[in-house]
């Protein structure tokens, strides 16, 4: 018996379906089926109870989801035991995540990661946080967003909150200085950039912990906040972005806060995995990593 196939036989119970194991796993449903259906035949019995609309453990399923749970559990905590004897943990983590979070951690942070952990490969795939993470196939997804993840069977961290405020160029402010709240945003050029599942055109803030929102216009639309950080310091408009992500450029004096840095809203990063149960070691050490960084980053950006 494989402890894969045993991983396997979690998964599809966790989501009782061979299609919603597949699309997690990344495999097509023909593979799950067979594998179930080869550790049925080695076990000499039935596992599930299958109908057109439904999939359920039979009673030989439920032991052996009680005994495998702890049988992972012991494999993943002896590939911890033995990858720290000997310095080496391996193997492949595919990552998803916005293209802005994956241009924000690609240097120093990535660097750091190679130093501590060179036998392990990173695959990062870029997407945008509207979709549905249940429609990404990775081993590990971070999602940003101003609330919580769409409703999915993953697992949900939230990993670190930021403040997303408004920016302009000095230049700009100087020329509108009529403009001192976010409600008079709709009659100024704005650039908009993905907010994750919030639309692009819809702006939020906070005033004495009243949320509020106000549709937007302006020249340019995109998915990336970075070129709204470039359009904003050329003086195009407004930009609605976290202050991790235009800090140095505030510093420098490019970029000023509108409205003194207040009316801030929230924005959380969540980390989001599959398995209730069971997470491979390799995918735990990435996870405890960025975990362990983004904090320290974010630490750093408001000293």
């Amino acid at each position: 018996m494989k402890t894969e196939d045993l991983a396997l036989f979690n998964t599809v119970a966790e989501f009782s379906s061979l299609t919603g194991a597949a699309r997690v796993l990344n495999i097509p449903v023909s593979k799950v089926c067979r594998h179930v259906a080869q550790l049925e035949q080695h076990l000499g019995t039935r596992l599930f109870e299958r109908t057109t609309r439904s999939l359920s453990l039979t009673d030989a399923g439920i032991e052996l989801i009680h005994r495998s749970k702890k049988i992972l559990t012991e494999i993943e905590a002896l590939e911890l035991s033995i990858g720290q004897l000997q310095g080496n943990t391996s193997g492949t983590v595919t990552i998803a995540a916005p293209l802005d979070f994956i241009n924000l951690t690609c240097n120093d942070m990535l660097n750091k990661f190679y130093q501590q952990y060179p036998g392990l490969q990173l695959k990062f795939i870029s997407y945008q946080s509207r979709l549905n993470p249940m429609e990404v196939q990775a081993d590990l997804i971070f999602f940003v967003s101003h609330s919580n993840p769409p409703d999915s069977t993953m697992v949900g961290h939230k990993l670190s909150t930021m403040k997303r405020l408004f920016i302009a160029s000095p230049e700009f402010i100087t020329k509108n200085p009529e403009l001192t709240h976010p409600k008079q945003l709709s009659n100024y050029p704005c650039l908009l950039s993905s907010k994750g599942i919030q639309p692009g055109h819809v702006w939020l803030w906070t005033d004495e912990n009243h949320s509020n929102c106000i549709n937007v216009d302006g020249p340019l639309e995109s998915e990336s906040n970075e070129l709204c950080i470039s359009a904003a310091i050329s003086g195009q408009g407004i930009a609605w972005v976290p202050r991790e992500m235009c800090n140095e450029q505030i510093k420098s004096g490019k970029l000023q806060l509108l409205f003194d840095g207040e009316y801030g809203t929230d924005v959380y990063m969540w980390s989001l995995f599959s398995s209730r149960d069971y997470l491979p070691h390799r995918v735990k050490v990435v996870l405890d990593f960025f975990k362990k960084e983004i904090g320290i980053l974010l630490q750093q950006s408001i000293e």
